[in-house]
């Protein structure tokens, strides 16, 4: 597994350690993410004035889709990891999720946000887009609260368990961690082909990639609405984070989600969703790998690639101080090791 085989880059787990769990983040919330909700719950008052406020609106993106748009940030107190994307598809008579968040608390509030735009239906199936923890921890609370099937990488169930501190854990205050437990995914696929299915009147595609931004990735298509659910194959408006993830499959990757009939496109950071949402990926993707080769021809080596390899038309992004030079780095090894 290509995560496992990094060990020569020490460095970049140093830099990388405050956010190694977060796949990625924003500055700026939405205008979707503005307003604010008020949670409704039949805690005790007391109790509810205790949990972190996520404050979360739901952003109508097609039909029966909507999404909570995270910030363009790394993961800490203050945002109490609300910067991933994650999307609630309206089937005839329950819902089904896409990702779930970064802890019990955050999907509680987004199931009530949910339930005052398009009704009190349960949630029946969550299926996930890969294993970074801030896209999964909500799992709990719809396996706990509605019973829900969860759906995902096996890679989660192969490298987490219950009790493990992951960074969500050690970055976030108790009143937003609290609740949130690691629990298994239920049900995985060995077969790597896609997976058509039906749930309550609505089509699905789950398509893997393989390693493309972490260890196994998934995308999910609904051919109906012609919109895809991306996960952290694509981000736009901020850099990557490439830690675990491989330039060649994310190439591959973005081609096959661009060979898909889609008008929608929800990022797993970032808030561009049109016909351009891939744009920033590909590019990204593309000029890695073709700067990398050719550094590599020249002679550079790894105590150069950063500086050889700007990569500078991405330097006004989000997170691009931080992510860049580990990513050069890591693709470096990439092509010049085989890692």
């Amino acid at each position: 597994m290509l995560k496992k085989m990094i060990n020569p880059l020490m460095m970049s787990a140093v830099i990388l350690m405050p956010f190694i769990s977060a796949c990625s983040s924003d500055t700026n919330k939405s205008d979707a993410t503005a307003s604010a909700t008020t949670a409704q719950t039949t805690t005790p008052v007391a109790a509810v004035s205790d949990e972190h406020q996520y404050n979360l609106v739901p952003k109508q993106v097609s039909e029966n889709v909507w999404c909570f748009f995270g910030a363009l940030e790394i993961p800490t107190k203050e945002n109490a990891g609300d910067m991933s994307n994650s999307c609630y598809i309206k089937a005839d008579t329950s819902y089904v999720l896409w990702d779930t968040g970064p802890s019990y608390i955050y999907a509680k509030q987004a199931y009530e946000a949910m339930s005052k735009i398009a009704g009190k239906l349960p949630v029946t199936k969550v299926i996930l887009s890969h294993e970074h923890d801030d896209h999964w921890l909500g799992n709990n609370y719809y396996k706990e609260v509605h019973g829900a099937e969860i759906v995902g990488p096996e890679s989660i169930n192969k490298n987490y368990k219950a009790g493990d501190k992951t960074r969500m854990f050690m970055t976030l205050s108790e009143n937003a961690i609290r609740g949130t437990k690691i629990i298994p995914v239920d049900k995985w696929y060995e077969d790597k082909e896609p997976i058509k299915f039906t749930v309550d009147g609505v089509n699905f595609e789950y398509v893997s990639v393989g390693n493309g931004h972490s260890e196994e990735d998934y995308f999910l298509y609904m051919p109906d609405n012609k919109v895809i659910l991306a996960g952290d194959l694509v981000m736009n408006g901020r850099i990557t984070s490439n830690r675990d993830g491989s330039v060649e499959g994310q190439l591959a990757a973005l081609e096959t989600i661009n060979s898909k009939d889609w008008t929608t496109l929800v990022p797993g950071h970032g808030f561009i969703i049109d016909k351009t949402a891939t744009d920033e990926a590909v590019q990204y993707f593309s000029l890695t790998k073709e700067r990398i080769q050719a550094a590599i021809d020249d002679g550079v080596d790894s105590t150069e690639i950063v500086e050889k390899v700007p990569l500078e038309e991405f330097k006004d992004k989000e997170l691009y101080d931080l992510l860049n030079a580990v990513n050069v780095s890591r693709a470096y090894q990439e092509y010049d090791m085989g890692l």
